[in-house]
């Protein structure tokens, strides 16, 4: 869907990187690595906020794929067109659509804002795996865990399938997989609120008006 994306490179706070390399998540980068730390207060608030919008992912997910898949089929019906094709015309006219397209035009405007969000998502957990020393463990650990297509049945599973990418690892426990998962949550937490005020505000809509089905 080429005519929804936007660059989300472009909605980071220009610092985000930079401060990255030096704050991640709770952690601070030492000379020997990583230093641990407590979030407190209202970091604390912002690392429970992140496991939130990591619990909607799918759903949001889900959500839009059925609505982009209504609005396909109307497009195809009505204008023997494909989505889009018809969504960059929209999009060059400014949304005019005209009236007896208006339920159409909220589609849209549903699949326009979740896929901003899902982006949002999808570059701060690419950041994380890109940057932070530990990135490509914490990104499988949330990949199964929250956003991959087909949720898995239990702990036990997602272990299973983190397997493959730990070959060096005999067998990942579960309490090694909930450590991994914690600070998975807050390396990306200082990523999704370094956002500036447009993408904070998708964030804060998901975040308040999206339940977990």
């Amino acid at each position: 869907m080429e005519g929804l994306y936007v660059d989300i490179r472009s909605l980071l706070d220009e610092t985000t990187q930079e401060r990255y390399h030096e704050r991640i998540g709770g952690e601070y980068m030492g000379k020997s690595g990583v230093i641990n730390q407590d979030f407190k207060g209202e970091d604390n608030t912002a690392y429970h906020d992140v496991i939130c919008l990591f619990k909607i992912y799918r759903s949001v997910n889900w959500r839009m794929q059925i609505k982009v898949n209504q609005v396909k089929h109307r497009v195809q019906e009505e204008y023997g067109t494909n989505l889009d094709e018809f969504l960059d015309h929209i999009y060059q006219a400014g949304m005019d659509i005209n009236q007896d397209l208006d339920d159409m035009k909220q589609r849209i405007e549903v699949i326009n804002r979740s896929n901003k969000f899902l982006k949002l998502i999808d570059e701060a957990v690419e950041l994380m795996r890109n940057f932070h020393p530990q990135g490509e463990r914490y990104y499988w650990v949330l990949y199964y865990s929250y956003m991959s297509a087909r949720k898995a049945e239990n702990i036990d599973e997602i272990l299973d399938l983190l397997e493959p990418h730990f070959p060096k690892i005999t067998r990942i426990h579960r309490a090694t997989y909930f450590r991994w998962r914690e600070q998975a949550f807050q390396a990306v937490s200082s990523i999704l609120w370094g956002y500036e005020d447009e993408s904070r505000q998708i964030i804060e809509y998901f975040k308040n008006n999206f339940e977990v089905e």
